[in-house]
């Protein structure tokens, strides 16, 4: 691969190097392995399930001990809504209003989201939170809306939807769309429903919740001016970052060759969520929660999500006391015996780590040392729900980066479906992956981890997508909660389905949670 003295000045631009590009490029071409799942977590074999009483302790001992630790809420928001609103930017493209017809060009096309309905379509349309600011600019724009026959008012209600003559909802992150309604006057975007909750066990030693975003830097003006604003409402410390430039990728043609602009310039892609690990490795505070953007409920459907949140983050707490004592032990105090057997016990039963063939057979020293190196490492408690056919990732036993047995966080896609047997293991998973994760990353003496050393990247992933109608291989940096998070110490817990209530399509926003 020859590049050109403008290719390596924009390769700099980006904080990459010639290295890094070619090690992308021989990926993309050579491929990746799969990931090998054992087999699936579950209940008592990976994943922990809490009795009732159980919760209200680890509950109680979230609030009795929060004031010990900085604390802070992440949520990565840089995503547009373009998928979530895919189905109505292809029928706002191609729908001819006076020649097509609204059910049959539903049915046509396979509009799965779509009511089948032209009725139950323009009904619903006032159940969405934007819908009094929709009908404002309507009546302005299009003041005889109501007398239009119904096929030609569901493409303009689109329109005004989607388009900067209306709401620009197609240019949008998610975090910018208003999400639920609380009276005709009073909505709240997803970014706000977030604050809402952080506001609820975000808060440690310094008495205020802190929430961070990352975003991208085109919306970055609207972001400040919407948190300018939620800063009157609500006593919490918002910042941001953007994914960096550093962990930008690049794409092949079909032919092999680094895709180009139409000025010959090389086309850098963000890198995928996995890229946020360097923000994550930026933030200062000792718990740290993550959730994505569009998993929120409205408050009064929160009760479940915010008790769930103290009970994963007492229980990390404890793991973190726990850890930090045996660590202590381990370097000051040369423990044997029933002593090192009891750091043992910690280690295999609480925070699931596979040990090494042939550990029985080393000396004491040889095992104070293998158990330092196992729990000197970030810890996440991530939450799992029962598995009711959501596309993602879940719970399993697999290889990590060092060939040992260890629970992981798997995307269908890395895994090999044409083997009969990790097909199998795959259908016998019992859980699902929410994205529900608090972690730690400092060690036991208050420093924080280089978290680049627990990166696996391997389980990076090899996805073809499309650029200027021609189909391109796309090379995503490993998932945050998959790869990114390979070798930390890991713990899943069963938490309610109700604490998860994505919207990954517009429709989603009609579901109990939003309403």
């Amino acid at each position: 691969m020859i590049f050109t003295e403008n290719d390596l000045k924009e390769i700099e631009k980006h904080q990459l190097t010639k290295d890094e590009v070619l090690r992308q490029i021989k990926i993309i071409k050579e491929g990746l392995p799969a990931t090998e799942v054992l087999e699936p977590a579950t209940i008592n074999n990976g994943i922990v399930k809490f009795s009732m009483n159980e919760i209200a302790s680890l509950k109680d001992y979230f609030l009795q001990n929060k004031n010990q630790f900085s604390i802070q809420k992440f949520v990565p928001a840089s995503g547009a809504a373009t998928r979530m609103f895919k189905e109505w930017i292809f029928f706002h493209q191609n729908y001819k209003t006076g020649k097509d017809f609204y059910e049959r060009f539903v049915k046509q096309h396979h509009l799965s989201t779509f009511e089948t309905n032209l009725d139950d379509f323009l009904d619903n349309l006032s159940a969405y939170a934007f819908y009094e600011e929709l009908m404002q600019i309507l009546l302005r724009e299009e003041p005889g809306f109501h007398q239009l026959d119904e096929n030609v008012q569901v493409w303009t209600a689109i329109h005004y939807i989607l388009s900067d003559d209306g709401l620009g909802y197609q240019k949008f992150p998610k975090a910018f769309l208003k999400f639920h309604r609380y009276g005709k006057e009073n909505t709240k975007t997803a970014l706000e429903e977030h604050l809402v909750e952080a506001e609820d066990y975000a808060t440690g030693k310094d008495g205020k919740a802190k929430v961070h975003f990352t975003i991208s830097p085109a919306h970055e003006l609207q972001f400040q001016a919407l948190s300018k604003e939620l800063a009157d409402k609500y006593p919490i410390e918002i910042t941001y970052s953007f994914q960096k430039p550093s962990t930008d990728t690049i794409m092949l043609d079909e032919q092999g060759q680094i895709v180009r602009d139409n000025e010959n310039h090389i086309v850098f892609r963000p890198g995928g969520h996995g890229a946020l690990i360097e923000n994550i490795q930026d933030l200062d505070a000792d718990i740290i929660f993550i959730k994505n953007i569009d998993n929120v409920q409205k408050q009064a459907k929160q009760a479940d999500t915010l008790l769930f949140k103290k009970v994963l983050g007492g229980y990390l707490m404890q793991l973190m006391q726990k850890n930090k004592t045996y660590l202590l032990k381990l370097k000051n105090e040369k423990p044997i015996h029933e002593e090192l057997q009891e750091i043992e016990d910690f280690a295999k039963n609480d925070l699931n780590i596979g040990f090494i063939e042939g550990y029985e057979m080393l000396n004491n020293s040889g095992k104070r040392k293998y158990l330092f190196y196992k729990l000197n490492r970030p810890i996440r408690v991530a939450g799992m729900v029962k598995n009711t056919g959501e596309p993602g990732g879940g719970p399993f036993y697999a290889r990590d980066k060092n060939d040992i047995k260890s629970l992981q966080i798997v995307e269908k896609a890395q895994i090999d479906l044409h083997n009969p047997n990790q097909k199998d293991i795959l259908e016998q998973s019992t859980h699902f992956n929410p994205v529900d994760l608090v972690i730690s990353i400092k060690d036991f003496e208050g420093n924080k981890f280089d978290l680049q050393e627990f990166i696996n990247d391997k389980a990076a992933f090899l996805t073809d997508k499309s650029y200027q109608g021609k189909t391109v291989k796309v090379y995503e940096r490993p998932g945050l909660w998959n790869g990114a998070m390979d070798a930390w110490n890991t713990v899943f817990v069963e938490v309610p389905l109700d604490t998860f209530s994505p919207v990954k399509v517009v429709q989603d926003l009609l579901k109990t949670a939003h309403q």
